[in-house]
């Protein structure tokens, strides 16, 4: 999936929602100014992250927003680029997450679904046709049914998708789940495994959306980092996708939003190249919510997503 976010929930009901900036630093990428200055900040606090030889550490630190802690880092970090640091211009530093508890997600008219798991060889790499319609971001448009590998595909999911980022599968249980409780937006395609290309799969479906949940409404805040808002790193020259981190929550036009239970936006994000190829958001009801939980769905993450009025 293209520059995007993860959401996880923990279930209970407590305080609402929280969000936090995870920052990272790495002395390989030569940002030992920024070492230092996480240091003297947060001291203990900063922990190295995985395993790896003295001087060549990566630290990682994770501060509340809003807090004077995250504001003191933003202007630091806004200050070294403004004076063209090298190694505050290069890198997109740091990613916005969200906590969500389960009262948050039960109240919310929309979701923001991100299908957490994914596999590989994709589609392509099996021999499922496309037809490229943009050099510049590799849009594309699928021409034959899905063939995949899917021996690949995780066995304990009933959603996930390829390395592409746009080939969606899923379980009989999650088609279940759709057509038990007339879910509307979404459409089931057969998906033939490469091993028995003759005959469909049994227990995976493709799921084309089209339910419409039209464009990002103006409120939604994109950014390269949480330290430049607004500025995003890459726009296809032909309108089609942007690169960007989502700075707030998902917000969407109610006069562009058809309704339907499962919906994709069509603004598209990613920048594609070779096999991947960018993609929409995926937006759910609170009425597919319930039934996904109902049905123990598993392989999807969970955002709040709101629905502007004019």
């Amino acid at each position: 999936m293209p520059l995007s976010l993860l959401h996880n929930h923990d279930g209970e009901i407590g305080p609402p929602m929280t969000e936090f900036v995870t920052l990272r630093a790495s002395q390989i990428l030569d940002q030992g100014e920024l070492v230092r200055f996480l240091k003297r900040q947060f001291g203990d606090s900063v922990r190295v992250v995985g395993k790896s030889l003295p001087g060549m550490e990566t630290f990682e630190i994770r501060i509340k927003v809003p807090s004077q802690e995250f504001d003191s880092v933003s202007e630091f970090i806004r200050s070294r680029r403004f004076d063209g640091a090298e190694e505050f211009v290069k890198y997109a530093l740091g990613r916005v997450n969200r906590r969500y508890t389960k009262h948050d997600l039960a109240n919310a008219q929309l979701l923001w679904a991100t299908i957490v798991p994914h596999f590989e060889p994709c589609g392509e790499e099996c021999g499922t046709a496309y037809e490229t319609l943009c050099t510049h971001c590799n849009l594309g448009r699928q021409v034959s049914d899905l063939l995949l590998d899917l021996r690949r595909a995780p066995q304990h999911k009933d959603v996930c998708e390829t390395i592409s980022w746009t080939e969606w599968i899923v379980t009989s249980q999650f088609k279940q789940a759709v057509e038990e409780n007339d879910l509307s937006g979404v459409q089931f395609r057969p998906v033939f495994d490469l091993r028995s290309p003759l005959a469909s799969s049994r227990t995976w479906s493709q799921i084309q959306v089209v339910g419409r949940s039209g464009r990002l409404a103006p409120s939604t805040v994109l950014g390269r980092d949480p330290f430049d808002r607004g500025q995003v790193p890459w726009r296809c020259p032909s309108g089609h996708s942007t690169v960007t981190q989502f700075l707030t929550e998902v917000r969407i036009c109610e006069s562009d939003w058809d309704g339907s239970d499962i919906s994709v936006t069509s603004d598209l994000f990613g920048q594609g190249r070779n096999l991947l190829r960018p993609t929409p958001l995926l937006l759910i009801s609170q009425r597919a919510y319930r039934s996904f939980e109902r049905a123990r769905i598993r392989g999807l993450s969970y955002e709040v997503a709101h629905i502007e009025k004019p």
